[in-house]
């Protein structure tokens, strides 16, 4: 009885497998240093020198005629160019990302700017031998509103980054022993290397809006539509792509690079520890209101699939986990901030920047950020 119950509470340890919402990197890479854009010459101004002013093609080795006659005099055509043109110079004719050049409502003019972020969000986890463990994620982010390339308000991760990301997990009616490394104190790059998708980002949507904002009976509304986030495996459609099941799906691949498969997070606890080589794929929906001048909270509704690697050491670990969300419990807060803020700033203001109150309380606290 008592091995079985230590099987119990090693399997629990899958259960700390990250749940979480989010922000920002393009799809088929892991940063962007990894891939280099191929450059037409015709098409860059510092390589394209085979051209004279008028665009014809120009002989270096051609000999000039020193006796042929110039005329200083001579009127000169106004229709062709006098000198080279040189389209780094022109005026752009994309409208700026700078609020002042945009012609933004007052509405849209109150949300633009730099805003801490916290989220909590409510999970029910199950593998074959624990089944419906309630889990606790946080996560600290900075954030920004501000307009696009076309004047339309978008919403960001300031440094493509989140602050920070951790875990409470239940079991027993406890808190559970074990830790999860999610940041960078602990190896993990799952703060800052991840796929991205916002909702126009996703193929055959590209005109669907990501951020909205409204004012109705003295009310004003915002709600971020559905993103997706996903490590350890590459996508084309996260939207409609079938989950991560087995070690020979070909989309698996090393996403933080360590010399493993998927992506590596550190368990520790007294009954079972070890590193999962994971993939995660979310979703998330942010619907609130503003609460206060420079407030905003609301509602998560959220998805999280996950499936642990068959090379991950600890077999207690490795499989698939089956999460279902509880948006009831699941929350944000989003607080407007200077616009120097940075994660460190907010990590050490967190207690003060942020008042929402926590409706996980039968999930107990472990440390001084509440998870």
């Amino acid at each position: 009885m008592k091995r079985f119950m230590i099987s119990i509470a090693a399997i629990c340890a899958t259960l700390f497998f990250v749940s979480c919402g989010g922000d920002s990197k393009t799809p088929e890479k892991v940063d962007d240093t990894d891939t280099v854009a191929d450059t037409d010459t015709n098409d860059n101004p510092d390589t394209a020198t085979d051209t004279d002013p008028t665009g014809e093609p120009t002989n270096p080795d051609e000999p000039t005629n020193p006796d042929e006659p110039t005329n200083p005099d001579e009127p000169t055509n106004p229709d062709e160019p006098t000198e080279p043109t040189n389209p780094t110079d022109e005026p752009t004719t994309e409208p700026t990302t700078d609020p002042e050049g945009c012609e933004l409502s007052d509405l849209e003019k109150e949300f633009v700017g730099t805003w801490a972020q916290k989220i909590i969000l409510r999970s029910s986890s199950s593998t074959t031998m624990a089944q419906n463990v309630p889990s606790v994620t946080t996560r600290y982010i900075v954030t920004e509103i501000k307009p696009d390339e076309n004047c339309k308000l978008d919403f960001f991760k300031k440094g493509n980054q989140i602050c920070r990301t951790a875990n409470r997990t239940g079991f027993a009616g406890k808190v559970s022993q074990g830790r999860v490394g999610f940041n960078e104190e602990d190896g993990s790059k799952f703060n800052t290397i991840f796929h991205h998708w916002k909702p126009y980002q996703i193929p055959g949507h590209e005109s669907d809006t990501y951020l909205e904002i409204a004012e109705e009976g003295g009310e004003k509304t915002f709600k971020l539509n559905k993103d997706w986030e996903l490590r350890g495996a590459n996508m084309t459609d996260p939207s409609t792509e079938p989950m991560i099941d087995s070690d020979s799906d070909s989309r698996i691949f090393d996403h933080d690079e360590d010399g493993n498969p998927a992506f590596s997070i550190l368990f520790t606890s007294s009954l079972a520890s070890g590193t999962m080589y994971y993939v995660q794929r979310l979703s998330h929906i942010l619907t609130g209101k503003v609460v206060a001048d420079g407030k905003i909270e609301g509602t998560v509704n959220w998805t999280d699939e996950q499936y642990a690697h068959q090379k991950t050491p600890n077999l207690t670990l490795r499989g698939q986990k089956t999460t279902e969300t509880d948006e009831t419990k699941s929350v944000f807060q989003l607080v407007k901030v200077d616009d120097s803020m940075d994660c460190e700033t907010l990590l050490g203001n967190a207690d003060t920047i942020f008042d929402i109150v926590d409706p996980n309380s039968d999930v107990p606290h472990s440390d001084k950020y509440g998870e």
